[in-house]
């Protein structure tokens, strides 16, 4: 074989595999960064008594609060009340390390005198990865009547990265835990999210009577599709005694669409944009080594 053509297919194949090894280290380091994701964070408010004579008298209020996000401790963890203080942390720091681990119940308690039904709001918040955590809880300690006001907690634990990077558009499936820390069963359940419309019915009425019993878990979920960073608010709501119980969470999920380079590219065929780069990347090689050896060979001649 001519020794001409033996060289350009050793430059062609020694290209090859520059550009693949080039492309593989891309794809390495790409996918070997570390991933930030939204901490998220749940609390629940429980006062004891729920209920008091027409007189009023002393309540203890007890906290909960919780890390739902495996892998991303909590930290700089508060807890305020808007009808008691001071708050003091009981137990939960299982390790001594000061942060909220995935799988500890922080409790908190704080005792007030009420003279009157009264309403209460406790907000939790912690940071994780430089962004801020919130969640609040409800609860209503009635006077002069012997049915307990209902409670009820809703906590997203949607898997989020910190910030998306989408091609156009992307979907994303809200998932959210509601339970009953009261100590009377819920009715007329309903859970509503302002920017997700699809939301799945729920699962964990363990002995299908379809009352959110105390210490029930109900599961739902949401699916939509997102253009741009978005805040959703989901609310959920159910009554007992006549009464009704409240609460609500919020996510924000950042999404980052790229801006239109002003690098060369080929027509917008809806093909992912990390294939149009590949492509570019090995047909702009060749054609440098094309250019190389067309010279080389013709200062031979």
């Amino acid at each position: 074989m001519n020794k001409k053509y033996l060289t350009f297919i050793s430059i062609l194949f020694a290209a090859g595999t520059f550009f693949s090894g080039a492309h593989g280290a891309f794809a390495q380091t790409k996918t070997s960064q570390s991933v930030l994701y939204v901490p998220l964070i749940g609390i629940t408010l429980v006062p004891d008594p729920l209920t008091l004579p027409v007189s009023g008298g002393e309540v203890k209020y007890h906290y909960a609060v919780k890390n739902f996000l495996p892998g991303v401790p909590l930290t700089d963890v508060g807890v305020i009340d808007d009808n008691c203080s001071p708050i003091t942390f009981v137990t939960g720091d299982d390790n001594k390390n000061r942060e909220l681990d995935y799988g500890e119940t922080w409790r908190y308690i704080c005792s007030a005198e009420i003279s009157t039904t009264t309403e209460s709001s406790a907000t939790v918040t912690a940071t994780a990865n430089n962004i801020t955590a919130q969640h609040s809880a409800y609860a209503t300690v009635v006077l002069g009547s012997k049915d307990p006001a209902p409670l009820i907690s809703i906590v997203n634990i949607t898997k989020v990265a910190y910030l998306i990077f989408t091609y156009r558009s992307g979907n994303i499936t809200y998932t959210y835990k509601v339970n009953n820390p009261g100590i009377v069963p819920l009715s007329n359940v309903t859970i509503i999210d302002n920017k997700c419309f699809r939301m799945s019915g729920e699962l964990g009425d363990t002995n299908g009577n379809g009352l959110l019993d105390p210490n029930e878990v109900w599961i739902y979920t949401c699916t939509t599709n997102l253009t741009k960073t978005t805040t959703n608010i989901v609310t959920v709501t159910a009554f007992a005694n006549g009464l009704k119980a409240s609460d609500n969470v919020s996510l924000t999920v950042k999404v980052d669409i790229p801006e239109a380079s002003s690098t060369p590219t080929f027509p917008d065929t809806g093909t992912n944009p990390n294939t149009k780069i590949i492509i570019w990347e090995i047909l702009s090689g060749i054609l440098a080594i094309l250019i190389v050896f067309f010279f080389m060979f013709r200062k031979k001649q």
